[in-house]
């Protein structure tokens, strides 16, 4: 867990962060979502159709020599069960450490999708660790699949990697997911909690708007 927190401090502290380089981050996550809808593989349509949210980290980075070790930021938004509609977009840092025979540096997209209510209300807290605080499943695949009668769809959260423009199920038990305080504050230009944007009205750049609008567009059947 140690090692795990002193990768989230450095992912957050490296570099002071713009607003360029947050809407990069929105615009990079937009990009991931509107590959959902391109092949006959990948998750499955009735699991997007009853995502209560999503958590998008384009370009997380796994490195490893003996000590595996990945990290990045994430885009974060809540769908309203009465409206249908996306809130503007929250920022995080996930950080994932794990043993192992592994060398070589990697890039890959990450894709969670949040099934239950209790999954929402974790992002609210100021660090939250898959497998104890939420379980976390790697996603079923097969954009045909019936996740009710397929999957059980007991998890909190169904966990998707991407590679070559098709969608996996990757495993996230341990790691940590915090909200990115700068990133938040250099995007929205004021010092806003997850909670005041995922579940309140803030004022959304046209980065934001567009992250949305293809967000309802791809989770809707």
């Amino acid at each position: 867990m140690r090692t795990i927190l002193a990768l989230l401090s450095l992912i957050c502290l490296s570099l002071a962060v713009s607003k360029e380089d947050m809407d990069r981050l929105v615009e990079n996550s937009t990009s991931v979502i509107k590959e959902l809808r391109t092949g006959a593989e990948g998750i499955p349509e009735e699991l997007l159709k009853k995502a209560k949210g999503v958590i998008v980290c384009p370009g997380l980075i796994k490195g490893a020599f003996i000590f595996g070790a990945g990290g990045g930021n994430c885009v974060v938004s809540y769908k309203n069960p009465n409206t249908g509609e996306w809130s503007a977009p929250a920022f995080y840092t996930l950080a994932q450490a794990s043993f192992g025979f592994q060398i070589g540096v990697e890039s890959v997209d990450l894709l969670l999708v949040i099934n239950t209510d209790r999954g929402t209300k974790s992002l609210l807290r100021s660090k939250v660790k898959f497998g104890a605080d939420l379980s976390v499943a790697a996603g079923p695949a097969g954009r045909s699949a019936s996740a009710s009668t397929d999957i059980n769809l007991n998890a909190d959260i169904y966990s998707y990697s991407k590679a070559r423009g098709v969608f996996a199920g990757v495993s996230l038990q341990g790691a940590v997911l915090i909200p990115y305080e700068d990133g938040i504050i250099a995007y929205y230009g004021k010092k806003l909690t997850p909670r005041e944007i995922l579940f309140g009205k803030v004022h959304m750049p046209a980065s934001a708007i567009e992250f949305t609008k293809t967000l309802k567009a791809s989770t809707t059947f």
